[in-house]
């Protein structure tokens, strides 16, 4: 099972909307089994995933379906391990056709520990390893049983999201066309740059501390610079300005959309996978979708699957074409840059 995580420093990119959708075009469309992990404290993925009359049995006073929580109650009560008597959310019970691990408001408080296990883990602490790899444990588990773990993460550049994104296969970043995004590359490259340094002592000093056997025990990420590869962006769309003579794309828009090529490859070069270049890294422009992204939220359905007993009318059927055949070439560049 490889883990592709979608992620940016800086939110309101279409990140969440496009996650959901190319995990859901992979399984559907691909016939490959997806295991989702909703992991941005908001929980919005799960929110346009679950339909609210099933939200109590989440997150009532007596759930009776698990999310990432229950996942991570060891870690929250002072174990290093993860709770797998647990079963993700079945594709069986909703239209994204993927099995779901949901996400909770309380994933925040997972942060303390894991910053304060992240410091052991730099000193070399077996423990603080341990919790730094849950998404480890968690990938050797359901190893066999998927073949994607996909991830959609908050734009905190904190301690939940570093024990991620250290221990995913891959990323991809969706971008918006502003000079926000083209902070957030500077961002993500200064802060990975700066944990693989700190790990790597960690896993130095680790290897001095305990035996082989003792390290070897337990799934640990102890060749960093094979993990956390970058396979690719998107640009999410403007919504032009309307003239006399037609709409018109905005200059200023279309200056930041030109310079993020060399923004990717002068900050994340080093995270570039299997030297692909910035064409093949370009996943594609996602249209700006109007009102069809609250339509698939209130239908809790992929944008592609939408029709008209969700509510299609007028231009919009489309538009959803036109989006499914963006999401087959998005989700096809993801396989082959990832070499599937």
């Amino acid at each position: 099972m490889k883990i592709i995580s979608f992620f940016n420093n800086k939110g309101g990119v279409g990140k969440t909307t496009l996650a959901v959708n190319v995990a859901s075009y992979i399984s559907t469309n691909f016939g490959k089994k997806v295991l989702f992990l909703d992991a941005d404290p908001q929980s919005n993925s799960t929110q346009m995933i679950v339909e609210e009359e099933k939200w109590d049995s989440f997150y009532g006073e007596n759930p009776t379906n698990y999310t990432i929580m229950d996942y991570l109650m060891p870690i929250q009560e002072g174990d290093s391990g993860l709770n797998f008597d647990l079963e993700p959310y079945s594709w069986k019970h909703n239209r994204f056709q993927f099995d779901l691990i949901p996400g909770h408001p309380r994933l925040s408080i997972i942060e303390d520990i894991l910053s304060d296990s992240w410091n052991k883990s730099t000193a070399g602490d077996l423990g603080g390893f341990r919790k730094t790899n849950w998404l480890k444990a968690l990938q050797e588990h359901y190893n066999e049983e998927y073949d994607y773990l996909i991830i959609d993460l908050g734009p905190s550049l904190g301690a939940l999201n570093r024990s991620i994104l250290l221990n995913s296969n891959f990323f991809v970043t969706p971008m918006g066309s502003d000079i926000f995004s083209l902070i957030g590359i500077s961002n993500i490259s200064s802060w990975i740059r700066n944990w693989l340094y700190s790990y790597k002592n960690g896993i130095n000093t680790l290897k001095e501390k305990y035996e082989d056997d003792s390290i070897n025990k337990f799934p640990l990420n102890l060749d960093p610079d094979k993990e956390t590869r970058f396979v690719g962006f998107s640009v999410q769309q403007y919504v032009t300005k309307s003239f006399s003579t037609g709409r018109r794309p905005v200059s200023s828009y279309e200056r930041i959309i030109s310079k993020i090529p060399e923004a990717i490859e002068k900050h994340l070069s080093f995270l570039i996978f299997n030297n692909l270049t910035i064409s093949q890294l370009n996943l594609g422009d996602v249209p700006y979708l109007y009102s069809l992204v609250p339509l698939a939220q209130s239908s809790k359905a992929p944008i592609y699957s939408l029709t008209y007993s969700d509510g299609l009318v007028g231009s919009q059927p489309a538009s959803v074409k036109k989006y499914a055949q963006m999401l087959n070439d998005i989700a096809s560049k993801i396989l082959r840059n990832i070499g599937d």
